[in-house]
C-alpha cells in the first residue's frame, strides 16, 4: 500500500491527550502504528511506522555505524531515535500524544493536522498561521516560485 498524505484538518486534543486522526489518512496505514518525533518548526512529525523504520534504517546507515568518530553525527543519531515515540491508534482512530510533545509544539486543546506526503505534521493552529505568514512571498508568488511545473527539470 502506498502512503500519500495531503490535506489540512482541525482536530481537538481531549483530556487524555488523544487526537483523532482523519479517517481518510489513517486508513492508509495498515497496522495503525505511528512514531511521533519533534518537527523542525515547533511542530510534531507523525510517521507511519513503516515509513519511520525506513528513515531510521537510513539514519543508522549514515550516522549510526560502529566506530563513528564524529561526535555531532553520533549525537544526532541517538537524539533523533531516542526522541521518537511509538503510538498505536485505537479502534476510533485516536492516538495518545505524550505530554512533552504537546508542550514542545505548544498544542493545548486545538491541533491542526497537515498531510505532508509521508508524514502527518501536528501544529498549534496559531503557530501554523504565523509560520505561513512568515514567508517573504505572497501565496501567488510562492506558487510561481516553487509551484508544480517549475520544479520539473525534465
Amino acid at each position: 500500500m502506498v502512503i500519500f498524505f495531503t490535506g489540512k484538518f482541525d482536530k481537538t486534543v481531549d483530556a487524555k491527550r488523544r487526537v483523532n486522526l482523519p479517517t481518510i489518512l489513517i486508513n492508509q496505514v495498515e497496522n495503525k502504528t505511528f512514531n511521533i518525533t519533534r518537527g523542525q518548526d515547533q511542530n510534531l512529525y507523525v510517521y507511519p511506522q513503516e515509513v519511520f523504520i525506513q528513515k531510521a534504517m537510513q539514519l543508522n546507515k549514515n550516522f549510526g555505524s560502529r566506530g563513528e568518530q564524529d561526535l555531532e553525527r553520533r549525537l544526532y543519531f541517538q537524539e533523533t531515535l531516542a526522541d521518537a515515540q511509538p503510538v498505536q491508534a485505537d479502534q476510533q482512530g485516536r492516538i495518545i500524544v505524550p505530554q512533552y510533545f504537546l508542550d514542545y509544539a505548544k498544542i493545548d486543546t486545538d491541533a491542526l493536522i497537515i498531510g505532508a506526503v509521508d508524514k502527518l505534521i501536528f501544529w498549534n493552529p496559531d503557530l501554523y498561521n504565523k509560520f505561513i505568514q512568515s514567508s517573504q512571498f505572497s501565496e501567488k508568488e510562492r506558487v510561481n516560485q516553487f509551484g508544480w511545473g517549475e520544479l520539473d527539470a525534465s
